[in-house]
């Protein structure tokens, strides 16, 4: 696999209802072509196979091909050769998602091809797309993809971690609840007040749940923070978006929201869970004792 991420530009998203009808169903000659929703059983089994990175990425190739982005629905460019899909790119807006390619289709071009295509549409930017995204850049121990971004004039910009935590053992949280679907609309304001429209967007999932997967804290009858969990890459135990007013920080409601979380991910069934997208090292290993277990990178045109 060669995973990318991103999405803050603002690209039309494609027209509902699936592909024109005139559209090729196969080729015989190598295409790169837009994937549609028929098309998932096949980008799935490419996921699964061609994937590097650290988590199932097939688990969530629905999620990460088709679901929307903070300005909309994405493009997948699939690299077709024959009946088969040997590579391909989820774009959305000026970054990209995802980038794989089929393990016995690599050094031919394929992933060369997908970058090109992308900065076609628009793609400038190799990172986490904020609000979905599968992980937050190119792994830093892949020398092998950094090379491959260098050479094609792309530079690195950041780099932060993914934790990882056993979710036994741990003491409850405390003084948090779990709000009601009626109370999305005002967790929901606090959430885009304080911390702004994307983190509205990604948290606004916890609320598509039966049981909402998030919680808050309150102070003196106004919400204080919030913690949400199990609403980015479902299915992976991956916590957060979290985030507590910054006048009340320091108080140790940032743990408690965490320890409700990760203890409501260990009800669902996880024995570990993921912490993504953090550079706070330290905060976390104190609250629960989380340990750093992969380090990523952003890359962007220089």
């Amino acid at each position: 696999m060669r995973p990318a991420y991103g999405n803050k530009g603002g690209r039309p998203g494609r027209p509902a209802g699936g592909p024109p009808s005139s559209l090729p169903r196969r080729y015989t000659e190598p295409v790169i072509r837009t994937a549609w929703p028929h098309d998932l059983p096949a980008l799935r089994e490419l996921f699964a196979l061609a994937n590097d990175a650290p988590y199932d990425l097939a688990e969530v190739t629905e999620e990460k091909c088709f679901g929307l982005g903070i300005d909309g629905q994405p493009v997948v460019r699939a690299y077709e050769i024959g009946d088969r899909i040997a590579g391909a790119a989820v774009l959305c807006g000026r970054f990209m998602r995802v980038l794989v390619v089929a393990r016995d289709a690599r050094r031919k071009g394929i992933g060369s091809a997908l970058v090109a295509d992308a900065e076609e549409h628009g793609v400038s930017v190799i990172a986490a797309e904020p609000g979905n995204y599968f992980i937050p850049g190119v792994s830093m121990e892949d020398g092998g993809i950094r090379a491959f971004f260098h050479a094609r004039g792309y530079i690195e910009t950041r780099w932060t971690w993914n934790l990882d935590v056993a979710l036994t053992g741990l003491p409850a949280g405390s003084g948090v609840v779990r709000p009601s679907h009626e109370d999305a609309d005002r967790v929901l304001d606090f959430i885009e007040r304080e911390f702004g429209r994307i983190w509205r967007f990604e948290a606004g999932k916890a609320f598509e749940r039966d049981v909402p997967m998030i919680f808050v804290a309150e102070e003196e009858g106004e919400i204080a923070g919030f913690a949400a969990h199990d609403v980015n890459n479902r299915g992976l135990a991956f916590f957060g978006p979290t985030g507590v007013s910054k006048a009340l920080r320091g108080k140790g409601i940032g743990c408690r929201l965490l320890l409700a979380s990760l203890a409501d991910l260990q009800r669902l069934g996880y024995e570990r869970a993921v912490i993504p997208w953090t550079d706070a090292l330290e905060f976390y290993r104190k609250c629960c004792g989380a340990t750093p277990a992969h380090r990523f990178v952003a890359f962007a045109r220089g």
